[in-house]
């Protein structure tokens, strides 16, 4: 669904706009070839980055120094992780179009850690970011992601159709198949299937809002809508605009800002609807809690966007980059925990603008007569069970084609922050309106989160690791964890360490041993930027297991830790843990990394959608 203005000026929701987009109608799929020399593509690679916030740096060897140094000239964009993403110059071919000497460079945050063993990365192109004038269905920029953290490919497709059904404008989706050809590297390499998102841009803000004359902007690091004062400069950086702002605009940002943190409720009461289009963002945050999206708005504060309508002066909330929606990412629970996520408080802590809203007399009501409509016309389990199988038949051969060139390849499973496989979409769709249900009949509360997020209490690390540790642990897959599963695992950790001469295991060996335990990357690929298992977990169990502080371990040691701490959670005296145990008994031996905005500049391009 899109916006259209009404005689009164207030965007209301209507009919599917944009005939000239026919490039996004559902199922439709690209083939997209990408053509670069060999010297471009080897500028174009990742480089720098610090890891994971809060984690330090990825495993693996440290890079070689390039035998050419990086062309300080060459412009960059800066990733959240402080990886610079170069532009290049090259060609691309969608269809019978081509589009030469078009920017290219690669695109996304932990995506790129996770994407860092395979050369299939997600791709942004700009079709005239070196004086180029063409346009593809209207649109300067095409938007290629690969879906490397989301292993039914369809999370993007799939989560943003639910917004616009809602009535929440979003991008939309095409299939596509990329290829890429480096000469003398790659002829023709089919890299796989990728998701084409609509970029945001002047084209998706005349469709969705009538006019691309407001002020678009893409905040990073803004959960909350933090007064910084008077001055404009403070708030260009973390609010991100996608131009200059008028005297006008930058001010009715910082009155917002204000009125939310600062203002008294009365006041805040009386104005709120001059500020904000309050329907709209009630759909924002119901659209967004049903799909259970950890890595947006309400918790890192980052993958949305916000836009300030000329002719109303009201800001519009509506998201981007949903591969890690639909319990993809565990800051917020555990997957079960995810699906029954609550409704009316789908975040860690408190969230200042919500709370204060629904607070506001008569709106936590008709966010509920809300609910109980999307219920039945967006978050109906049969129509998204139609409109997934519909989707699952139309990508079927191409990403069973994807997966047999990564197979070909040798490439390792991606890296990152996943922690396992997350719930398959049936399971999700299956689960998750049953929670709704119950919500909305008034039965359940739903999963509050206690952790997770910028700026509320740290994720328990517990609600992450418990899912998939205890599907990898569970070998009677009896859905319980036993103490011999676990004792036994304790085992195998110090059977796969490396001992000393007197038959010790110190910290170094414990990470070399635990890193061993999961897939290794195919020799000569480049080494992940992300979250290494072992250099998270060695530290808290040596300094657990380590009886006598010698800074090392004996198997009785670890054997012995292991199940003194099963004991301590196995309060019922069963000898077997569910997983809401076995996650308070991780929460208890693993701290909670520290989630906040990094530091260092944005990149030279940081305007660009």
């Amino acid at each position: 669904m899109g916006l259209a203005l009404a005689s009164a000026g207030t965007p209301t929701v209507a009919a599917e706009p944009e005939k000239k987009l026919g490039a996004f109608e559902p199922g439709r799929v690209w083939d997209v070839h990408i053509t670069i020399s060999a010297e471009e593509f080897a500028a174009m690679q990742p480089r720098g980055g610090r890891g994971f916030p809060g984690f330090g740096p990825g495993p693996g060897p440290t890079p070689k120094t390039p035998e050419k140094p990086a062309d300080p000239n060459r412009e960059v964009h800066r990733n959240n992780f402080g990886v610079d993403l170069p532009w290049a110059t090259g060609t691309v071919t969608i269809g019978t179009e081509t589009f030469k000497d078009v920017g290219i460079r690669y695109k996304g945050n932990g995506t790129i850690g996770d994407a860092s063993r395979t050369i299939k990365k997600s791709f942004k192109v700009d079709l005239d970011h070196f004086g180029g004038s063409g346009r593809f269905h209207g649109s300067k920029t095409i938007n290629l992601h690969c879906g490397v953290a989301d292993p039914s490919k369809l999370r993007e497709s799939l989560g943003y159709s639910l917004y616009r059904t809602a009535g929440v404008p979003a991008p939309r989706t095409a299939f596509a198949e990329v290829r890429l050809t480096v000469p003398g590297k790659y002829d023709k390499e089919l890299l796989g299937f990728y998701t084409a998102t609509e970029p945001v841009d002047k084209l998706f803000l005349r469709n969705n809002f009538g006019t691309d004359a407001g002020l678009l902007l893409k905040p990073e690091g803004v959960r909350e809508l933090t007064d910084m004062g008077d001055e404009w400069e403070r708030y260009k950086k973390p609010f991100a605009p996608k131009r200059d702002a008028t005297a006008d605009e930058a001010k009715r940002v910082i009155g917002f800002a204000r009125l939310v943190q600062k203002a008294d409720d009365a006041t805040f009461r009386k104005e709120i609807d001059s500020y904000l289009d309050t329907d709209a963002y009630l759909r924002f945050l119901a659209a967004t809690a049903f799909v259970a999206n950890s890595d947006g708005f309400f918790t890192l504060g980052h993958n949305y966007y916000i836009y300030l309508h000329p002719k109303t002066g009201k800001f519009h909330f509506f998201p981007w980059d949903l591969d890690r929606a639909f319990a993809n990412f565990m800051i917020l629970g555990t997957a079960e925990q995810q699906m029954d996520l609550s409704l009316m408080h789908p975040y860690a802590g408190t969230h200042r603008l919500t709370e204060r809203l629904l607070a506001v007399p008569g709106t936590a009501e008709k966010y509920q007569k809300l609910l109980k409509e999307l219920e039945v016309k967006c978050f109906d389990k049969q129509r998204l069970m139609k409109e997934l199988e519909t989707a699952e038949a139309a990508t079927k051969e191409l990403i069973a084609r994807d997966d047999k060139a990564a197979q070909a390849r040798k490439e390792a499973a991606p890296t990152g922050f996943g922690f396992g496989k997350p719930p398959g979409l049936k399971t999700f769709i299956e689960k998750r309106t049953t929670s709704v249900a119950s919500q909305v009949a008034g039965a359940s509360k739903g999963h509050v989160p206690t952790g997770g997020g910028f700026g509320g209490p740290p994720p328990k690390m517990g609600d992450i690791m418990a899912g998939p540790l205890m599907g990898a642990l569970d070998a009677d897959t009896d859905g319980k964890l036993s103490r011999d599963e676990w004792v036994s695992t304790a085992k195998k950790i110090f059977a796969a360490c490396e001992k000393d001469k007197d038959g010790l295991v110190d910290q170094k060996a414990l990470t070399a041993g635990l890193n061993g335990m999961f897939p290794k990357p195919p020799e000569g690929s480049p080494p992940p930027g992300g979250f290494s298992l072992g250099n998270f977990m060695a530290g808290p169990i040596l300094s657990r297991a380590d009886a006598n502080k010698d800074s090392k371990l004996t198997s009785e040691e670890l054997v012995g830790a292991a199940g003194k701490l099963f004991d301590t959670f196995d309060k019922k005296k069963t000898g077997k843990l569910e997983e809401s145990a076995f996650s308070e008994l991780l929460t208890d031996l693993f701290p909670a990394p520290k989630f906040g905005p990094p530091p260092g500049p944005p990149g030279k391009d940081g305007k660009k959608p």
